[in-house]
């Protein structure tokens, strides 16, 4: 058994993907470690060759799969998990890359600590630096955040609270190393067909965390990339309701799984704060605008799934609150759609997401 699976979807990223796979070529653990399965999401570029190249290298450690239709990441992570072997299990994307200790530290934390999740730390890289520095930029190992570590047992619902409101946890799936047996237990799988699709995977997941370990070292680089996935979908009005999707998803796994009887105030906190809150938020930071009839829906589906929601002692000690509270109580029609939107500038402006 690989010490480490590493799934990592490849969707027209030619000018990127050997950076990355240099990157774990050149991990300290050692590359016979690591199990890499690359799927090619119908790449139209010449993504595939240099996938093909590296399986060719490393036939031991690297695995292509190729689709011959467009699935999206949340399909093609799905695919990629059932391929995977590794003791754990870590995502990365195909324009990103790890530092040169990263997967060590990682591996050797999980180990000593038995955390199902070992989340850590990212930093932003400029397409000037990175157009600066090249390959070099890989060499670099700079990781210290002057943090320290933090390791959370859960034991209780406070205990929960401080790993979803305390600031030890982000909604995103490559900044976490997994123990494979802990996924496969909960069947924790990303939404399908849409680019908004990690909640699924990870609120669940933070859901049923006993041993959760906050590795406070920058041992992952995004890469600011403007075709990437995200910078494109700015443009896109079609995809604006993403996170509402994903979100009534996770809202039928609180349901199924009992955590709205077992979890109440936490649940309804993390849907409302999630689905309304982030969903107007995100949206409106890529330029996206929901119509009165978008706004009058999202207000519905709260009141109706949490009518209560005014009681939430989560949501009441939330800055963010008042303004929450103003949106989700106003009468908005195609004329007031811009007065709902200067309350949603006022509560940027004043709290910041809070996402």
């Amino acid at each position: 058994m690989k010490k480490i699976s590493l799934l990592i979807p490849v969707y027209n990223t030619a000018d990127y993907i050997n950076r990355c796979m240099l990157s774990l070529a050149r991990q300290s653990i050692g590359i016979d470690a690591l199990e890499i399965i690359l799927i090619n999401d119908a790449s139209t570029d010449n993504s595939l060759d240099y996938l093909y190249a590296w399986e060719k290298e490393f036939p031991e450690s690297v695995c292509v799969i190729n689709l011959d239709e467009n699935v999206k990441q949340g399909a093609a992570r799905n695919l990629a998990l059932q391929y995977a072997t590794g003791e754990y299990i870590a995502y990365l994307d195909s324009d990103d890359w790890l530092v040169p200790d990263a997967l060590k530290l990682l591996y050797d934390k999980a180990k000593e600590t038995d955390a199902e999740i070992t989340a850590f730390l990212s930093k932003d890289v400029s397409v000037e630096e990175q157009e600066e520095k090249g390959d070099a930029i890989l060499l670099e190992n700079d990781i210290d955040s002057g943090l320290e570590d933090e390791y959370l047992i859960i034991r209780d619902i406070s205990d929960r609270i401080v790993l979803f409101f305390g600031g030890r946890s982000q909604r995103g799936c490559w900044d976490k190393f997994y123990k494979r047996d802990f996924v496969l237990e909960h069947d924790l799988r990303y939404t399908e067909g849409i680019f908004d699709e990690e909640s699924l995977f990870t609120i669940p997941a933070l859901m049923h965390v006993k041993k959760y370990y906050l590795m406070n070292k920058y041992l992952h680089r995004y890469s600011d990339n403007p075709m990437g996935t995200c910078s494109n979908l700015s443009q896109k009005q079609e995809h604006i309701h993403d996170n509402e999707i994903t979100w009534m998803q996770v809202y039928e796994i609180f349901r199924k799984e009992g955590f709205l009887k077992k979890e109440p105030e936490l649940t309804e906190a993390l849907f409302i704060h999630n689905y309304f809150n982030r969903s107007l938020i995100n949206n409106h930071v890529a330029g996206l605008i929901y119509d009165a009839d978008g706004i009058r829906h999202l207000q519905k589906t709260v009141k109706r799934l949490f009518p209560r929601y005014r009681e939430n002692p989560i949501l009441i000690n939330m800055r963010s609150f008042p303004y929450m509270e103003k949106l989700l109580n106003s009468s908005v029609d195609e004329g007031s759609v811009e007065r709902f939107y200067a309350v949603l500038a006022e509560w940027e402006s004043v709290v910041g997401s809070e996402v």
